[in-house]
């Protein structure tokens, strides 16, 4: 089985195929202001994770890591794109996913694109047990009080929106997968459990992070400037292709334009 995805633009004569991996308890029906760009000149792969919109969780043979999930793309890559170079476009845990099928996948990854993805301090390096379990409390303690996993999941993401006038709690939640529970948490945990720096240093890929300029600070700039090309988007919240999809997609647009030249 492979995950559930769809598959636009050219069928023939792309110079790169773009794979888009969406962000935790998302799904893909988050790119819909990039898909028609991207797909008018690219071969453009937009997919669900496992357990997340129309992927089942059983796609995974063992626990949900940010290695198994990328396992899963490029299961999806060997089979649906065998040949050429790809540009893997990631947001938040997709930006992490997006490294590791790098990290899998050196010959063919010809760049990664993270949209605030990689640059998050507090989750993109490994947490010791005391600091995970801080991390994990809120939305634990939200599903407990609510009862149902995919409402605690969507409390928590619109606490990342900025400009909530463009991007509403009922349209994130269009945008959401009802993701089980216990799979939601073991996800996050071993999210956690991820060390960015780690994965970086591991492969040669070239790597541009278009991040919410509010979360750019200079701690980051200083330990990952010299790896990552930073680029800053001003007034967005994390959902920044959501919130201001008439900046992020040309720009996306543009720096797969200059890698396909």
């Amino acid at each position: 089985m492979l995950l559930s995805h769809g598959d636009s633009g050219p069928p023939v004569g792309s110079p790169v195929t773009v794979i888009l991996v969406h962000g935790w308890s998302c799904s893909r029906r988050q790119w819909k202001h990039q898909l028609p760009s991207l797909s008018q000149r690219y071969r453009t792969i937009d997919l669900d994770l496992p357990g997340h919109g129309d992927s089942p969780v059983d796609l995974l043979a063992g626990p949900p890591t940010v290695d198994a999930l990328a396992g899963s793309v490029v299961a999806l890559m060997k089979v649906r794109v065998p040949t050429g170079p790809v540009v893997v476009v990631g947001h938040s845990l997709g930006a992490a996913v997006a490294i590791e099928v790098a990290r899998q996948q050196p010959q063919r990854v010809a760049h990664v694109i993270s949209l605030d993805g990689l640059v998050h301090l507090g989750v993109y390096e490994r947490q010791d047990q005391a600091a995970a379990t801080k991390l994990l409390e809120p939305l634990a303690r939200s599903f407990r009080h609510c009862g149902d996993f995919g409402t605690a999941a969507l409390h928590m993401l619109d606490g990342f929106v900025l400009a909530r006038e463009r991007l509403s709690r009922d349209e994130l939640a269009t945008m959401c997968s009802s993701l089980d529970a216990r799979f939601g948490l073991t996800l996050y945990r071993s999210l956690l459990d991820w060390d960015m720096r780690e994965a970086l240093a591991a492969t040669p890929v070239p790597v541009t992070a278009v991040c919410a300029a509010a979360t750019l600070s200079p701690q980051v700039r200083r330990r990952y400037g010299t790896r990552v090309d930073l680029v800053p988007v001003a007034e967005v919240g994390h959902f920044l292709h959501l919130e201001a999809p008439e900046v992020v997609t040309p720009l996306v647009q543009g720096l797969i334009d200059t890698l396909a030249r």
